[in-house]
């Protein structure tokens, strides 16, 4: 259906204790193509044995027509898991919630640990759905404009009124049993080669069980409670844990956990010494007396109150689907969803309890980590064999089923997949799914008024819309005129610069002032390649704010005092926040690795690509380990101190502003002053100049037992007349020849094509077992095309044309209208244009556009691997590989 549908979200999600199957589209034909999909997927799947071998896992010879040859273990699902195993901070989360809940669901691991996924059968499957998955036992969600009465006739008509209410206890999850002492467990990780000193990649964590997910009042006060003990600079922790500087700051794990039946507070470290554990163990123990003792300030609940409640009100494109995410877990657990959703009522009933009681908030920190005996401390350290015991626990499991089988097991292990094979070649039947029409998609997205201005030399887009009375400004500040070493410290400068404090505030006063009046001033690299011309490119800073309408005069004075007054002068904070910035850098990368194969990958056919990978990358990583752990940063401190006296400049910047035409006056009145007040120079900026590289594939090894492929090259910039139609193709060969072959073949848990605004035409791979196949697979899309042609129909394009509105009609929300002509200079005319032309597209354009770009190998090109060692890579003929990492 992704390539029949506009929808704006569809997927399959598994929880700890239930699973979630949540779609949605701004059109109401599709919206009911989908529940009619959805509901007959769910209640009515089939479930067959070839889709169990191919999804889940399977037994298989290496050469599958030889059998002979050795046996392996398969599977999309089982190699997602090894992937998701090989994320340390995944591992460590996961472990947590099993050893803290160890009693019931909560004790195993619901997306499956990969040494146990062959123990589950075709038939489980079949009787766990059977058991589980009954109308008596779901429940459903509709959130939006369309008739509801039509939703759930439909629902009931075909649905619930040909089943049976049965008794549905048996899924009912109880409390876990409260332990009567404290529990310690230790676990071993993978060692991460791009991360920090082998002694250093431990972490450490401290959790309770606190209060059951359905008494509202009391998650509610445990929430604000982990803000006000974790949240920045004036919280507690934050005070006797992180400024000490003796980790990495706090882990992925750290907060308070509610999606849960018993929930939980977690504070974690990551990169931390073993010597250090005891430490942090009394410090823990010291700060809770602490707070217990001494209390919270005033003005400090206060600001966290009012970050809660702007966040309420900010809109998000996906307000639906969010409040969808964040009720399931309690409304699984017959939790009262109504009164939870009275934010107001619950607000009130916590300032009354405050009110009433002096010591209320010290009292729920004496309940529930003073006295809390259900505490478990979980360590985690590097093992360098971490994979090599993986694999021979792996190679154990399989010698045992081969072992066991007979030869009539082994003669149907070649059969299967032979059948497997054929079913997977075997062109899908599609006709029997629902699409949408040419008819009902047509209309481009509703218009917004948007108005370009200056406010004395300042371009300015002003933008009217419906915010639930916020203000949102947007700035950039043109990075232009910076050398290449300086421009190398703007992710770093970007890190730390709000977090530093002013000439008038301290960092501690400053933060708390923040919180009370805005969302926050964040400011991130801006990098955009010309839309007109791939050969120039834009970089610079943006800074981003909103605040509610009574606090946007302060919003605007806070803003001007960090862009003139911000000081660097504290050595010992500087140096924390850098190791904090650098701790954070690889988390994440085995989870997102297809992003940063693509970037990296991009940055190794043009120059501007390349200086983006540079500063946000795997190049990047490496920058600045190496500036980092060479004490060379701290040198730098002076440098970074002036970056901001060279960027805020109101000479060079431009701004964006978004609220409602009544209060647009005041704002626009504060923005005025603001503008006047800002330091200007006579910089000279403007675009830059890129060009192209020689090709070039680079291997980047991590020790992680999957790979994530890429492959790009540069094509055509966003208004040239063939980037919508390679943007058609590239939607089209994800769906008809990467997913079926890098996916359900070879077994990567995903694969697709795509193409940026910068012209950049990527192919890509995600949690992929093979990476010599997939290189392969990449390099062969001409003739797969060629040999193909019947795919290239009217029907397969405009599967694809639907698969492109998704993105480009997807909702935007109030505070972000008009953010691709602030940031790239894409017009709303631009984009109607450009919306017009793919539509437009024909068949034989498409077959046109292939030959341009894809019959010849194109000059200018990059391959990139993230993934374990392969030799092999530097034997593929014709290319030229670099290897960094472990070797």
């Amino acid at each position: 259906m992704l390539n029949r549908s506009v929808a704006t979200f569809m997927n399959a999600m598994t929880g700890s204790d239930y699973t979630l199957y949540p779609f949605s589209s701004m059109n109401e034909s599709d919206f009911r193509n989908l529940q009619r999909i959805y509901l007959d997927a769910v209640f009515k799947p089939n479930l067959s044995r070839l889709d169990f071998l191919q999804e889940g896992w399977r037994i298989e010879h290496t050469n599958l027509r030889d059998r002979k040859s050795p046996f392996t273990i398969k599977g999309v699902v089982y190699n997602e898991m090894k992937g998701a195993f090989s994320e340390n901070s995944s591992l460590f989360g996961q472990q947590l919630l099993n050893s803290l809940l160890p009693d019931h669901t909560y004790g195993f691991v619901s997306g499956g640990n990969p040494l146990e996924i062959p123990k589950l059968t075709h038939e489980d499957l079949v009787a766990f759905h059977r058991k589980y998955y009954h109308p008596s036992n779901a429940r459903f969600y509709s959130y939006g404009t369309f008739d509801l009465e039509k939703s759930l006739a439909y629902v009931n008509e075909q649905y619930l009124a040909h089943y049976d209410r049965i008794d549905v206890s048996y899924s009912k999850i109880p409390n876990q049993q409260r332990w009567s002492q404290p529990r310690n467990v230790h676990i071993s990780s993978r060692y991460d080669t791009m991360g920090a000193p082998f002694d250093k990649q431990n972490q450490i964590a401290v959790a309770f069980l606190l209060a059951d997910i359905t008494d509202i009042n009391e998650t509610f006060t445990l929430d604000m409670l982990s803000a006000l003990l974790l949240n920045g600079p004036n919280s507690y922790f934050y005070k006797s844990m992180i400024e000490p500087n003796f980790s990495g700051g706090y882990n992925s794990t750290t907060g308070y956990e509610s999606q849960i039946k018993d929930t939980i507070f977690n504070l974690g470290l990551q990169n931390i010494r073993m010597e250090d554990f005891p430490r942090f163990q009394e410090i823990f123990e010291k700060t809770i007396s602490e707070v217990i003792e001494k209390g919270f300030d005033n003005d400090h609940i206060e600001s966290i109150l009012h970050e809660y409640e702007l966040s309420t009100k900010h809109q998000t494109p996906k307000f639906g689907l969010n409040l969808l995410l964040r009720f399931t877990p309690l409304w699984n657990h017959d939790g009262d969803v109504i009164n939870a959703l009275k934010v107001g009522d619950i607000i009130k009933n916590f300032r009354e309890n405050l009110a009433c009681d002096s010591q209320f908030l010290q009292k729920k920190v004496e309940r529930y980590f003073k006295n809390n005996q259900h505490r478990l401390t979980l360590t985690m350290s590097p093992d360098e064999k971490y994979e090599k015991k993986f694999s021979d626990a792996e190679k154990k499991l399989l010698d045992e089923k081969v072992a066991k089988m007979t030869d009539e097991e082994k003669k149907a292990v070649y059969e299967d997949g032979l059948a497997l094979e054929e079913s997977q070649k075997a062109p899908p039947n599609s006709d029997a799914l629902p699409i949408l029409s040419l008819e009902d998609v047509k209309n481009p997205p509703e218009k917004y008024t948007l108005h370009t201005a200056k406010s004395g030399k300042t371009p300015t887009f002003v933008t009217e819309v419906p915010t639930n009375q916020i203000a949102y400004l947007k700035s950039i500040f043109d990075a232009s005129h910076l050398s290449k070493k300086e421009v190398h410290l703007l992710p770093l400068f970007c890190y730390i610069v709000a977090s530093m404090g002013t000439k008038t505030y301290d960092y501690r006063t400053f933060d708390k002032i923040i919180k009370a009046k805005t969302s926050g001033i964040n400011f991130k690299l801006h990098f955009a390649e010309d839309i007109n011309d791939a050969s120039k490119y834009d970089i610079g800073v943006l800074m981003s704010t909103h605040a509610l309408d009574y606090n946007t005069e302060k919003m605007f004075e806070l803003v001007l005092e960090l862009l003139t007054n911000y000081r660097m002068d504290d050595p010992e904070r500087f140096k924390m926040l850098v190791e904090n910035y650098l701790s954070n850098l690889t988390v994440g990368v085995a989870a997102s690795g297809h992003l940063f194969a693509m970037q990296t990958c991009g940055g190794l056919v043009t120059e501007s690509a390349a200086l983006k990978s540079e500063l946000s990358s795997m190049e990047h990583i490496y920058i600045m380990k190496d500036l980092i752990e060479s004490g060379a940063i701290y040198e730098n401190r002076p440098q970074l101190s002036k970056l901001g006296h060279k960027l805020f400049d109101g000479q060079t910047m431009r701004a964006a502003i978004n609220t409602t035409d009544e209060m647009m006056p005041r704002v626009m009145k504060s923005y005025e002053e603001f503008v006047k007040k800002m330091p200007k120079t006579q910089t000279k900026t403007g675009q830059l100049k890129s060009g192209l590289l020689e090709p070039k594939c680079a291997h980047y090894i991590m020790n992680i037992p999957v790979n994530y492929c890429a492959k790009s090259f540069l094509a055509v910039p966003y208004t040239h007349p063939d980037h919508s139609t390679l943007r058609l193709l590239a939607k089209l060969l994800s769906a008809k020849y990467l997913l079926p072959l890098v996916r359900e073949q070879n077994g990567a848990y995903g694969a697709g094509a795509t193409i940026g605004l910068d012209g950049i035409f990527s192919f890509f791979s995600y949690r992929d077992p093979n990476s010599g196949k997939t290189l392969s697979a990449f390099d062969d899309t001409y003739n797969w095309l060629v040999q193909n042609q019947k795919t290239l129909n009217e029907q397969t394009l405009f599967e694809a044309k639907l698969g492109v509105l998704q993105q480009l009609d997807a909702p935007v929300a109030p505070g972000n209208k008009g953010i691709d002509h602030f940031l790239y200079g894409l017009s709303q005319e631009q984009f109607g244009e450009y919306r017009q032309r793919m539509l437009d597209v024909t068949v034989p354009q498409l077959r046109e556009v292939i030959e341009k770009y894809f019959k010849n190998p194109p000059k200018h090109y990059g391959k990139c691997v993230l993934g374990p060692e392969n030799k092999e890579l530097t034997k593929r003929e014709g290319e030229t590989w670099s290897v960094h990492g472990q070797q």
